[in-house]
């Protein structure tokens, strides 16, 4: 899969614009690094081979331009717990938020090809669903020569609005930070192999979806997932399934975390086999739930407690490379 210049001469050329929302750990070459990119050109529909047009603004003062600017501005907030109303703060829990770096790149000039269709539409299940198209992502980044751990890929696409998110493929051969899950070993990984994505409409930038999507994203697999619990899924490190529902969730590290046995405000549907961890908002959804339903607002919601120990010790061993 190949990236071409809009320009027929021979000569490649494009361009892009970068805002450097923050810069993080300046000392080092590899901070840990969120990127947010446009897709220039859409998958329609998923896995057809058909690339239309997308977010590819003839110059950088172009409505698509502006429209990005505002989602990578409202992604910023959202992964930092900036956004107005929202109690989840995110990754500024952290004592190493300043070390992160957070930029958007607004990239113009390219064909329109399979090379630069970051994102699919899946039409077939009326699901409305985006999806990061993760070998383009991946050489997309590598041709403007940068290497993010987290992607958000902005759209924005007529018929499809729903985000998600595939997470980090790990490189556990350079190391991390080890602890232990229910007593068997646990790695922290310093790098990846393939960061973390996620698909997210340029319009869709309220309350916790952009938060929610970068919970996913900033996991790996099959190392530790992040996994939505609104669906009675398989296993996860914020997951698990059996009946009786046990008062122990897990033991990660030297902490043993309860179960959340009633589902916090929505309630466990009687034929779910999967139970979640103990919110610290027994009052709200968790962030990985139904957001949706929180109380007053879906900004009331926040993530249980080990996912939050989750992201806030991945995030020390990923500042600490």
């Amino acid at each position: 899969m190949s990236i071409t210049s809009a320009d027929q001469t021979g000569i490649h050329r494009f361009s892009s614009e970068t805002i450097r929302w923050q810069d993080g750990d300046t000392s080092k070459s590899d901070p840990f690094f969120i990127l947010v990119i446009n897709s220039i050109a859409i998958e329609r529909p998923w896995g057809s081979g058909i690339y239309k047009p997308d977010m590819n603004g003839s110059g950088l003062a172009s409505s698509d331009n502006a429209l990005f600017e505002r989602c990578a501005e409202y992604l910023y907030k959202s992964v930092f717990g900036k956004l107005p109303g929202q109690a989840e703060k995110m990754l500024s829990r952290s004592p190493h938020a300043s070390k992160v770096r957070f930029h958007s790149i607004f990239v113009c000039g390219l064909l329109v090809d399979g090379g630069t269709a970051l994102v699919g539409e899946e039409l077939d299940s009326g699901s409305g669903l985006l999806k990061p198209r993760r070998a383009a992502v991946c050489n997309m980044l590598a041709y403007l020569g940068v290497n993010p751990d987290v992607v958000f890929v902005v759209t924005n696409s007529p018929t499809n609005k729903r985000a998600s998110a595939i997470p980090a493929s790990d490189n556990m051969a350079t190391g991390g930070v080890a602890t232990t899950y229910d007593g068997k070993p646990f790695l922290h990984c310093y790098r990846h192999r393939i960061p973390g994505m996620a698909a997210i409409h340029a319009t869709d930038s309220i309350a916790l979806t952009g938060a929610h999507e970068f919970g996913h994203a900033f996991s790996s697999f099959p190392n530790a997932y992040i996994a939505d619990l609104y669906v009675d899924g398989e296993q996860a490190f914020n997951r698990k399934v059996g009946r009786p529902i046990p008062e122990a969730f897990a033991y990660y590290g030297m902490k043993q975390f309860a179960t959340d046995k009633a589902r916090d405000s929505l309630g466990y549907p009687s034929q779910w086999q999967s139970y979640h961890c103990q919110l610290e908002d027994a009052n709200n959804p968790a962030l990985m739930d139904n957001f949706w339903s929180g109380q007053p607002s879906p900004m009331a919601c926040k993530n249980d407690w080990i996912t939050t120990k989750f992201m806030l010790d991945r995030l020390a061993a990923k500042v600490a490379r």
